[in-house]
């Protein structure tokens, strides 16, 4: 039911902010205000945001956007909606990033 789905995106979503933190990239977004859905890490100096959005869907076929407007280069934005709020999908995505990142 839609308890059990909402709570899917809660875990997914927790799982997906712990790992991004632990990889040098915290969230815009302070997490009382935060939607699971919808995740949008900052990027620190240095990370080529194209580059790495481009090495994410041509090595792991992960799709991730960039930001729009002011934040365009600042920050990603990482969906976790319907069957993509999946666990293997979060670990893989931020192995693939520690990866990418690791190699800087």
């Amino acid at each position: 039911g839609l308890e059990a789905r909402f709570d899917r995106h809660r875990r997914n979503a927790e799982l997906l902010w712990q790992g991004l933190d632990a990889l040098g990239l915290p969230l815009l977004i302070p997490e009382p205000l935060r939607l699971p859905s919808l995740s949008t890490p900052t990027l620190p100096a240095g990370i080529d945001d194209a580059g790495v959005r481009r090495r994410l869907l041509q090595d792991y076929n992960i799709e991730i956007a960039g930001g729009f407007g002011p934040l365009a280069g600042a920050v990603w934005r990482i969906g976790l909606m319907g069957h993509s709020s999946r666990r293997e999908n979060v670990v893989t995505l931020l192995g693939a990033l520690h990866e990418i990142l690791g190699a800087r």
